[in-house]
This record gives structure tokens, sequence and C-alpha cells, in this order.
């Protein structure tokens, strides 16, 4: 890379807005029912006179903000140590969905109707599905209502994005299959397309449309999935 081009990225950077789509890992937030939860153990701490702080954290591969890997449905699919790193890098595509009910599915037809009113979705787009679930997102008990009920993707629509080769599809509820789906199909369309699916985003109403996006996650060996550090660059 030569002195121009990186000399014309921290000029984007500088001039662009930074818009968190990540929820900060923390003991009580919800997560799925048979998963582990977020943990923290104090190793160290100015408290007890040492010279400096640090702990032990635990959690699940999807814990929070995460993506899964095609290992997660697939014994043969890429782990997310075998990822591409661009996966969550690219023009972000954010739909916004929140009129649809509990359990409701956005269907192919819906996608279609979005693409004739801004566009059509290109190959390397990051799609991001606005249910309006992050309004439920909460520590505790008070964040029973976020892990039940969300709308999901459909099948069709999910065939539809991988037939146009997007690079991720993500959605700000606990999973991008609606409550109550037994066959995961969305899962199974885009995992087995080697398409990594995000989950729990948020701050997708403070986006615009069109952003660009960028998503690293944790390179864990063998890894189903990983908490994932998404931000969006409007």
């Amino acid at each position: 890379m030569d002195l121009q081009m990186i000399e014309e990225i921290q000029k984007v950077v500088n001039k662009a807005e930074i818009v968190d789509l990540s929820y900060t890992l923390e003991p009580g937030m919800p997560v799925w029912a048979s998963h582990a939860r977020f943990g923290a153990i104090v190793y160290e701490t100015y408290d007890e006179g040492d010279v400096s702080y640090h702990r032990q954290v635990s959690y699940g591969e999807h814990t929070g903000t995460h993506i899964d890997a095609p290992r997660h449905f697939f014994r043969e699919g890429a782990a997310i140590d075998h990822v591409k790193v661009k996966a969550v890098m690219g023009r972000g595509v954010c739909i916004d969905a929140s009129f649809l009910k509990p359990c409701e599915e956005y269907t192919l037809d819906m996608l279609k109707a979005f693409e004739a009113e801004y566009g059509e979705i290109q190959e390397g787009d990051v799609i991001l599905f606005s249910f309006g679930w992050e309004q439920k997102y909460a520590i505790g008990k008070k964040g029973e209502e976020f892990l039940k009920d969300w709308p999901g993707l459909s099948e069709q629509a999910a065939k539809y994005l991988a037939d146009k080769k997007v690079a991720s599809v993500g959605t700000d509820a606990l999973a991008l299959d609606p409550f109550g789906s037994e066959k995961y199909p969305s899962h199974q369309v885009l995992l087995g397309n080697g398409i990594p699916i995000l989950e729990n985003l948020t701050n997708l109403k403070k986006i615009p449309v069109f952003s660009y996006v960028i998503g690293l996650a944790n390179k864990i060996k063998d890894g189903s999935g990983s908490p994932i550090r998404i931000i969006a660059l409007t």
C-alpha cells in the first residue's frame, strides 16, 4: 500500500462518524439458554496492593455481539480461525424490518421491495437487519423479553442473499432465524454457503441505509464463532 492510499484512508476515518454496533461484554447480559454466561474473576487489584489490575474472563463463543462461523452448523465447515478477515468488511446495507410482528419472517418479496427503493444488493455487502429487537435488550431479569419471540429471515430471502454472494448477514436479535425455528433454515443456507452470520447487533437505528462496516473476530482455533467488535463508518 503506497503512502497516497494510506493518506486517503486516514482522511475518510477522520471525517467519518463511527457508530459502535457491538454490546459491552458484562455479567448479566442475555444469552442463549444453553450457552455459557459471561463471568469475570479479579486476580490482581490496586485495592489489595498490587501494582496492576487484571481479571480472568470467561464466556461462550456466541456471547454478546458475535459472529457464527460455518463450523457452528457444519462439521466440515470453516472454523472461525479460517473465516476470511474481510467477512465483515465492506459496504453495510441496513434494512429496516422493525414492522414485523414477533416470530414473523422477513420474506423475499420484502427484500426485493427494499432493492426497488434503494438499489440492488451487491456481492461483498454486509447485510444488517434491524428488527427493532435491540430495544428489548437489557441486563439481568429485564432482558428476558429479548430472549424470545424475535422475528427473523426467511429461507427464500437467505437463498437470495447467498446467490448474491454477500459477505455476511446480521441481525439485532438473538438469532437470524425467527424464534421457534426448529431447522434453522437461514443458518443452514448461509453458513452452508460459507457466509458468516452476525447476531446481537446494536445501534442499527443510528446508521443510514448505507455505511462502511468493519468487524474483527477473535482468532479462536477450531471456534464455532466469536464475540466481535463491529463498527459502521457513516
